[in-house]
């Protein structure tokens, strides 16, 4: 007779498991949200070949001319590796330029490119659609609410 593992489940496991909730679980319900909002982006922009995060980049290098991919990546949540690889995929299609620091010869600063400023002007209007359109079911309070929600579990979570 073949061995069932979950009979080794202890009797605190097994009341656990048995009123477990997957949907109801934090983390389950943010990664579900997460992969819908990248979903509508992806509808939205499948035109354009750009993801969030190149977005996301394309708009931290306008706000910040001559950044550094150290503090860029800083900037963006990311570790170094991503960033590099995010850039030179972005300077290879001229969204993003690439210059010698004047300060240090070892580095670069980024900045736009035409084609990232192109980029912007096609997708950001339509960008503000999206984020709408993902929050449509909230209510204008709801929504501050979610997002001041958000923001204090990313706190919590760097300190």
């Amino acid at each position: 007779m073949r061995h069932d593992p979950a009979d080794d489940l202890t009797p605190d496991v097994r009341a656990i498991l048995d009123r477990f909730v997957l949907h109801d679980i934090v983390s389950h319900l943010l990664r579900r949200a997460h992969f819908a909002a990248e979903e509508r982006f992806a509808r939205e922009f499948s035109d354009e070949q750009i993801t969030p995060r190149q977005k996301a980049t394309l708009i931290a290098v306008y706000q910040r001319p001559g950044v550094s991919q150290k503090m860029l990546a800083e900037h963006l949540f990311m570790d170094r590796v991503t960033v590099a690889e995010m850039v030179n995929r972005l300077v290879a299609r001229r969204l993003l330029e690439r210059r010698p620091s004047a300060e240090d010869q070892r580095a670069y600063e980024l900045f736009l490119g035409a084609e990232g400023a192109a980029m912007l002007n096609r997708v950001m209007p339509r960008d503000a659609l999206v984020e709408r359109a993902i929050l449509r079911p909230l209510s204008k309070e709801n929504e501050e609410l979610f997002k001041s929600c958000l923001r204090s579990i990313l706190r919590a979570s760097q300190s």
